[in-house]
């Protein structure tokens, strides 16, 4: 029997249990539609007494894994970024009837394929699909290379993602179409600052939170799980742990960030200490996955609102990270590796989706 949950994240996750399958089936989709659709599909097979092989645990042949052992022994092994879990969480289905005696460039390429064709996700999905594998078998040829000899995965050629026109033919025979990466690189425009933070004026938590996030480039997972342990006003420093990236980093505080830090430290330090420490009062400082993707989908509902009544409802609070790490190149003389560390980014490559210059900005700076 399928069942389908609406996730925090907008999406879809479909639930399949059965006496024929080994464990219950889950597979996250974009739409209701799409999950609802999948789900009846598989629930005739089921009736019909027929388990398609992707959903069959398999034995693996000697001397080597089957793909979702790999991806267990990893996680298992720590240090490994809940947001790459959950992506990984997604491939499970698919890697229990795949092992690594199996895995060649060919097998890359199909799977590729796969994603393209069948699953038909957007570029953007398909690279963090496969780099999350990428890093999982990684460890394996480092941590049991008797188990993997070399990593298939880094053979695909670059731009692997992108639909070709061979890709555009098989979708439209399906009555489907290539999908495009789209890129976000909203600034905030003259005026639109002043405009939230006059929103925000009889909301001192959320305005806090805003100024934070603008000048400091921190996400906001990271901001609303905040101790006041990690806030040194002294030091003007804040120290993070375990980011999204699984890294421990120290956020510089600029000036701006300081004295609001300091405001609302000091106005709100009963507050604070009956929160067990907690600087803001969105999450309840309970570490489950579940309730931390709560308190993200309130924080975003929060600010939607905020920045619709500033009259700027194309604006959403990730762009703010954008903005901030933009004004890290434009107003500091620290290098890309310095940036890099304040932001977090292990792939210089996406550092630079942040800095989009501005080009009257840029202008100015020519002869």
């Amino acid at each position: 029997m399928s069942t389908i949950k609406k996730l925090p994240s907008g999406s879809f996750q479909l639930t399949v249990r059965h006496r024929l399958l080994p464990k219950a089936f889950y597979s996250t989709f974009s739409s209701l539609e799409e999950a609802k659709e999948y789900g009846d599909r598989l629930d005739g097979l089921l009736k019909q007494g027929f388990v398609p092989s992707p959903l069959l645990e398999k034995k693996a042949a000697e001397g080597s894994w089957l793909l979702s052992r790999c991806v267990a022994e990893y996680v298992k092994a720590g240090g490994v970024p809940t947001s790459e879990i959950k992506i990984l969480d997604t491939l499970r289905p698919f890697l229990v009837s795949e092992s690594t005696a199996g895995m060649n460039y060919e097998w890359c390429a199909n799977w590729v394929l796969r994603l393209k064709r069948v699953e038909n996700l957007a570029p953007s999905t398909i690279r963090h699909r496969v780099g999350a594998l990428k890093r999982c078998l990684d460890w394996v040829v480092r941590a049991h290379p008797e188990i993997l000899v070399m990593n298939p995965l880094r053979q695909l050629k670059a731009g692997f993602s992108t639909y070709t026109d061979d890709d555009e033919q098989a979708l439209i025979r399906n009555g489907k179409a290539k999908k495009f990466d789209t890129r976000r690189d909203r600034r905030l425009h003259e005026g639109e600052e002043e405009r939230i933070l006059e929103a925000l004026q009889n909301s001192p938590d959320e305005k806090t939170f805003f100024v934070i996030a603008l000048e400091t480039a921190m996400r906001m997972r990271e901001i609303y799980t905040l101790d006041l342990s990690q806030v040194s006003l002294p030091k003007a420093t804040v120290h993070l742990v375990e980011t999204k990236n699984g890294d421990n980093r120290q956020v510089p505080l600029p000036t701006p960030a300081i004295a609001e830090f300091t405001q609302y430290l000091q106005k709100n330090a009963a507050a604070i200490k009956a929160r067990n420490g907690r600087v803001f009062p969105f999450w309840d400082g309970k570490p489950a996955d579940a309730d931390l993707d709560k308190t993200t989908a309130e924080v975003s509902r929060i600010f939607r609102k905020v920045f619709a009544a500033a009259k700027i409802p194309d604006f959403v609070f990730h762009d703010i990270r954008h903005e901030a790490t933009c004004r890290l190149f434009e107003k500091s003389d620290l290098s890309d590796i310095e940036i890099s560390r304040v932001t977090g980014h292990r792939d210089p490559r996406m550092l630079q989706r942040y800095a989009s210059f501005r080009g009257s900005d840029v202008a100015k700076k020519l002869w």
